[in-house]
């Protein structure tokens, strides 16, 4: 009996036992996978704007043998150097230059203007006067159409004038002139001869100055002394009125009528 006793105290702690190292083997396991599994967060807040990921996070699970190297790939990740590309808008205002005004520095920055020809330019402009036109610029020393289409667009006078236009206007003063002479032509001008003979007692003033010796002070004297007498009662009475000589009113009898 005591045998028995003994086997059974002896079997249970055997069972005791094996539950005591299962349950222990399977509280480390349980354990031993909880550590191998790790979550990582990566935030790429450093990350520059242009990349155009403001700010994101990326989970990773991975095992424990793989952190090290996960570790290190973000860490690299996270220091790599992001290339930019930095676009600079330049603006520049076109360039326009007076010719009659503008320096040897500013005419050298047209196109196919050098030295020599900037001081060709300010020499005939010096010597000619300034230039008309920017047309005229192809007179200068060395400056053909060549250079001349390359800047044209690029400068300017102030009021040009161009033969033409001098022509058009001396053209336009040669009609005025002309139709003022043809106009002076084709007037006509009565003569004592086309209107004789004149009535002394109803002529005015510009008619009876056309009468020899008659200038307008007389023609006055004739009209008032008719409008005081009542009007000639012959020719002879010119004799009364001052300034007229009988020689003179004999010249002037031929040419006039009382009717």
């Amino acid at each position: 009996m005591k045998g028995n006793s003994t086997f059974k105290k002896y079997l249970l702690f055997m069972i005791c036992s094996a539950l005591i190292v299962g349950s222990v083997t399977f509280y480390f396991h349980v354990t031993d996978q909880k550590k191998r599994t790790t979550t990582i967060i990566i935030r790429n807040s450093e990350l520059p704007a242009t990349q155009n990921s403001s700010e994101h996070q990326t989970t990773i699970k991975v095992t424990e043998k793989s952190i090290k190297n996960t570790k290190t790939s973000s860490t690299k990740q996270s220091s790599r150097t992001t290339k930019q590309t930095t676009t600079f808008e330049i603006i520049t205002e076109p360039l326009y230059i007076d010719i009659n005004s503008a320096n040897k520095d500013e005419l050298k920055k047209l196109n196919g203007i050098g030295e020599v020809l900037a001081s060709e330019i300010i020499f005939y402009r010096e010597n000619n006067g300034e230039f008309r036109n920017i047309d005229e610029i192809m007179n200068v020393n060395g400056i053909g159409e060549g250079i001349f289409n390359k800047i044209k667009d690029f400068i300017y006078v102030v009021n040009p004038t161009y033969e033409e236009d001098i022509e058009d206007i001396a053209e336009d003063v040669k009609s005025e002139i002309d139709e003022s002479v043809n106009e002076s032509e084709t007037e006509f001008i009565p003569s004592i001869e086309d209107i004789k003979p004149i009535n002394i007692n109803t002529a005015d003033v510009d008619t009876l100055m056309l009468l020899p010796y008659i200038d307008e002070d007389i023609a006055e004297k004739i009209i008032d002394f008719r409008g005081r007498s009542g009007g000639f009662k012959n020719e002879y009475e010119l004799l009364l009125i001052e300034g007229l000589t009988r020689a003179k009113v004999a010249e002037i009898m031929p040419y006039i009528t009382i009717q």
